[in-house]
């Protein structure tokens, strides 16, 4: 499993996510998870609320928000933090437009 290594800068727009480590694919020995500020600063230039967020990856919501969003988006070493699962944050670059899975596919492919 790639190892959790957290950027010191919070990306403000879309395009600024491209050349992260955490929009690489899984498989890319450079890939590193999201920190939970890199998953807020997603949603928030995304312009979505977390009960819309949730509504497109298919996790839990009420008119309030997302406990799940909430526990991602929350600081490392905090009580009620949880890790985003890999396959929720790559739908998550993908409803962007960040990452197209099709080329992950292709690159998968490629390797030995």
């Amino acid at each position: 499993m790639p190892q959790i290594q957290y950027a010191t800068t919070t990306p403000q727009t879309l395009e600024a996510f491209r050349n992260r480590p955490c929009s690489l694919p899984y498989f890319d020995t450079d890939f590193v998870m999201p920190s939970p500020e890199e998953v807020r600063a997603l949603r928030n230039s995304m312009g979505l609320s977390q009960t819309k967020m949730a509504q497109l990856v298919g996790v839990s919501w009420n008119k309030k928000g997302s406990n799940t969003i909430r526990k991602w988006e929350t600081p490392v070493g905090e009580e009620n933090h949880r890790s985003i699962s890999y396959g929720v944050w790559r739908l998550m670059l993908a409803i962007a437009g960040i990452v197209d899975p099709q080329d992950d596919v292709v690159k998968v492919r490629e390797l030995h």
